[in-house]
């Protein structure tokens, strides 16, 4: 109902903590600069901020960085909780805890938008879908005392170009490290694992270019020196992406380089040397690309036939890289044409072409996805394993999750890490000269103080993170692998990583190897449960 004493009406936007894990850095934050609470802002929050009504009062809340005051939720007219799968345990705990407090309680994002059946009678409302046209409808709805929907879902997707820029002036920005923008929605590749499509659609919708200039500026006036582009595939749309990569140099001149950029796009990317030119010059620093697997019966299965066309994976991974772009990387075990071999195999691959930062996951059937049809259609979906939820067809699921554990276990031990991180730098002398000329052409000389100050505060952060090392298990090996490829590096002479990115990127790795014991610590309670107590793996499946 319309609020009778208000002029606004209140709006409550929640976004659930995250559970551990490999891109959340979760043990790298207490060594960085500043009171860091979460890596990356979801980009949900301050897009919805953006969409609701000039007549909204929103309050952006995320878990990751602040506790949700529950106590002082009744008072909102509108509570609403956003989740992507990874999220789902504590998205389900938030609405069962919300439930009868009063407000009007919604959910949507990712997961509801896969799994809309498991939110009945979670919440009053959910959206499925994008949401640009239906959630301020909703509002309106609301705010004029009409009849709500239980379940709001666009008839069209959306135009990009009528999307408003998010509110990140709502944002927490000093807690967080990394900022998301968002330039295109879908992806016209057909990944049969992949629920992109089948939530954005083949046809990839741009912004213009005008409207990721806005949001630059507003991410730059909130703080934030870094900014992932969220594209599900930045270069889904080449001749899109070559114009807003040509207006973003102008803006980076004319700002004097202030943001740092990454973003995700497809291995094809290697074929595109003018896109890979444009994205060096824009200060792109990485690209994160989907590998999934070095097996060319696995990718033809999947349907990932980009990944199979041309010269070799390993050549174009080495023109992206030597075009000045960091490679980091994803990789799924357990496709039909993965036998136990397919381990090692990943590890050769990984280690072969230096990809540091290589998230490696178990294949998982995602409702909604052509994958996940499949299986089912065959009997193979499974719900009661806690961590995979289908039968492999040449591993039963332990040994798939047994050999995926050992794979991660041996990619971030210490000595193989700095293997191939310092292999990769070393190997590509085009990459060191671009990413120099790039420095040397367009970002300000530091002045000395400014070296010494840096100097002083990674030194700062290498004490703090030794200091915590030496009180973990095995952690003097892992210090001294970290200062024996320190040295290997500084015979790279004018060409070594500086102190401060080595510094940091030992923090990096030092997250990857405590997520990679936390993986295998999980993986034998899950399969000791089912041992001791199956009817507790599966009520564990179910809250899953």
């Amino acid at each position: 109902m319309r609020p009778d004493v208000r002029k606004s009406l209140r709006i409550a936007l929640i976004n659930p903590r995250f559970e551990p894990n490999f891109w959340g850095f979760e043990h790298a934050l207490p060594f960085l600069p500043g009171r860091r609470a979460c890596y990356t802002v979801t980009a949900a929050l301050p897009a919805l901020a953006a969409l609701s009504p000039d007549f909204c009062d929103v309050t952006l809340i995320d878990e990751n960085v602040e506790d949700i005051p529950f106590d002082r939720l009744g008072d909102f007219d509108v509570i609403g909780v956003t989740g992507m799968i990874v999220q789902q345990t504590r998205m389900h705990q938030i609405l069962h805890r919300l439930c009868g407090m009063g407000p009007l309680i919604v959910a949507g994002g990712p997961l509801v938008s896969v799994a809309a059946d498991d939110f009945e009678g979670l919440c009053d409302v959910i959206f499925v879908g994008e949401a640009e046209t239906t959630w301020p409808g909703f509002l309106h709805d609301v705010y004029n005392g009409r009849p709500v929907l239980p379940r709001y879902e666009q008839g069209e997707k959306t135009d990009m170009t009528t999307v408003p820029a998010p509110r990140y002036d709502l944002l927490k920005a000093a807690r967080y490290v990394v900022a998301p923008l968002q330039f295109s929605r879908g992806c016209p590749f057909l990944c049969e694992f992949c629920d992109i499509i089948t939530i954005f659609g083949r046809r990839p919708r741009t912004k213009a270019p005008a409207q990721v200039l806005a949001e630059l500026d507003g991410i730059r006036r909130a703080g934030f020196r870094q900014c992932f582009l969220v594209d599900d595939n930045f270069i889904g749309n080449k001749a899109k992406a070559r114009e807003v990569l040509i207006e973003i140099v102008e803006w980076q001149k004319a700002n004097g380089f202030p943001i740092a950029l990454s973003t995700e796009a497809s291995l094809n990317l290697a074929d595109e040397a003018e896109l890979l030119e444009l994205m060096v010059a824009a200060n792109f620093r990485q690209v994160f690309i989907g590998i999934e697997t070095p097996r060319a019966a696995s990718l033809i299965e999947t349907r990932k036939l980009q990944n199979v066309r041309g010269d070799t994976m390993d050549d174009k991974l080495q023109r992206i890289r030597d075009a000045g772009l960091v490679v980091t990387a994803g990789f799924i075990v357990g496709f039909d044409n993965d036998d136990a071999e397919i381990f090692d195999e990943q590890f050769r691959f990984i280690q072969r072409n230096g990809i540091a930062k290589s998230l490696v996951a178990v294949l998982s059937a995602i409702p909604s996805t052509p994958l996940h049809d499949r299986l089912k259609a065959a009997g193979r979906l499974d719900s009661s394993h806690p961590r995979i939820n289908f039968h492999p067809l040449q591993m039963d699921q332990d040994q798939l999750l047994e050999g995926y554990d050992d794979l991660v276990m041996r990619l971030f031990d210490p000595d193989a890490y700095w293997q191939r991180l310092l292999d990769g730098y070393a190997g590509s002398p085009e990459y060191r000269r671009k990413r120099a000329a790039f420095a040397r052409d367009n970002l300000p000389r530091q002045t000395a103080a400014a070296v010494l100050a840096g100097t002083l505060a990674a030194l700062g952060s290498a004490s703090r993170l030794a200091a915590h090392i030496l009180t973990q298990e095995r952690g003097a090996r892992v210090l001294r692998s970290y200062l024996r490829h320190y040295r290997k590096n500084r015979g790279l002479g004018r060409d070594a990583i500086p102190l401060t990115a080595f510094v940091n990127l030992c923090t990096e790795h030092w997250h990857f190897y405590q997520m990679a014991r936390y993986d295998r610590k999980m993986s034998f309670g899950s399969i000791q449960s089912r041992v001791d107590r199956p009817d507790l793996a599966l009520a564990e499946h179910r809250l899953d």
